[in-house]
C-alpha cells in the first residue's frame, strides 16, 4: 500500500505543478524575473583573477611540492601536486573564456609525469619531470605574453614553519 501511495504521488506532482504553475500568467515573468535576479547576483560574485590564483594557489604549491619531493615526503608531494593542479582548474572554470584558460591544459602533461614519479616515490625521476613542469610554465607565460614572469626551481623554502 505504501509503495503505491509513493508511485501515485510520485505520478501526481508533476502533474500538478503543471497545472499550478500554468494557472496564473503572472507566475511565469514572476519566475524570470527571480532567475534575473539570482543571475546579476552570480554575476557580480568575486572571481579572482589568474594573477591572484597563480599567486595565492600555484606558486606556493609549486614551492612545497618540490621541497616535499627533494625530501621524499610523497604523501605531501601528492598532496601539493593535487592543490597545484586545484589552482589550474580554478582558473579554467573561472576564466574560461580567457586564453589563459586555453594555455593550462599545456601544463597537465608535466603534471601527469610528475605524478607517475611520486606514485613510483622515483627522487630522480620527481627532480627531472618538476624542472620539466617549471619549463612548461615558463612557455605558457611566453605564450600569454608574459615572458617577463619567469617561474624557476626554488632554491630558498620561504614556508620555515613546515617540515617537508
Amino acid at each position: 500500500m505504501k509503495r503505491l501511495s509513493l508511485i501515485l504521488l510520485s505520478l501526481a506532482l508533476p502533474f500538478s505543478l503543471m497545472v499550478g504553475c500554468g494557472q496564473s500568467g503572472s507566475g511565469s515573468a514572476d519566475l524570470q524575473a527571480r532567475v534575473d535576479s539570482l543571475q546579476n547576483k552570480l554575476d557580480s560574485v568575486y572571481k579572482p583573477g589568474t594573477g591572484a590564483l597563480m599567486n595565492t594557489i600555484v606558486q606556493p604549491h609549486h614551492l612545497k611540492l618540490w621541497f616535499a619531493g627533494q625530501n621524499k615526503n610523497w604523501a605531501l608531494a601528492e598532496y601539493e601536486r593535487q592543490e597545484l593542479m586545484g589552482g589550474f582548474e580554478k582558473i579554467q572554470l573561472y576564466h574560461k573564456n580567457k586564453p589563459e584558460a586555453a594555455a593550462v591544459a599545456m601544463i597537465f602533461p608535466a603534471m601527469d609525469a610528475v605524478e607517475k614519479s611520486i606514485r613510483d616515490k622515483d627522487a630522480v625521476a620527481f627532480k627531472s619531470n618538476f624542472v620539466a613542469l617549471t619549463n612548461n610554465c615558463n612557455t605558457c607565460h611566453k605564450a600569454l605574453k608574459y615572458e617577463f614572469n619567469v617561474i624557476k626551481v626554488p632554491v630558498t623554502n620561504s614556508f620555515g614553519n613546515q617540515s617537508f
